[in-house]
């Protein structure tokens, strides 16, 4: 079963979210790529602690306000930033877990929790 399909069957309205990848920092600050759409998305307004990697491998946790289920293709990492539907402004990826369920009828997928 693919994602398409999955959302389809269980009756979730998809959505388009828009992403800026992180390519990395430079003199100026984080620099992203080009701005792209990723489709179809389920999204989740719903509040979660996470954590986050951290240089010192601990992690932190921070709290996730949104959480994006997309297709695996292409992998969202931490640091981009996802600018939801109904929001104006982008939100940084805080976490991104690429998900597969062997035996299971769940599509491989992966979860971004934005902050």
């Amino acid at each position: 079963m693919t994602w398409e399909e999955f959302l389809a069957s269980v009756g979730l309205t998809p959505h388009t979210v828009t992403v800026q990848a992180w390519t990395g920092s430079g003199a100026y600050g984080d620099t992203f790529a080009a701005a792209t759409s990723l489709s179809p998305c389920y999204i989740e307004d719903v509040r979660r602690a996470v954590t986050v990697q951290t240089v010192d491998a601990y992690g932190s946790e921070h709290l996730s306000s949104t959480t994006v289920f997309a297709p695996l293709d292409p992998e969202i990492k931490p640091g981009s930033l996802v600018t939801v539907p109904w929001r104006s402004r982008p939100a940084r990826v805080l976490a991104a877990a690429r998900l597969t369920a062997p035996g299971l009828a769940l599509p491989e997928h992966q979860e971004i929790n934005l902050e």
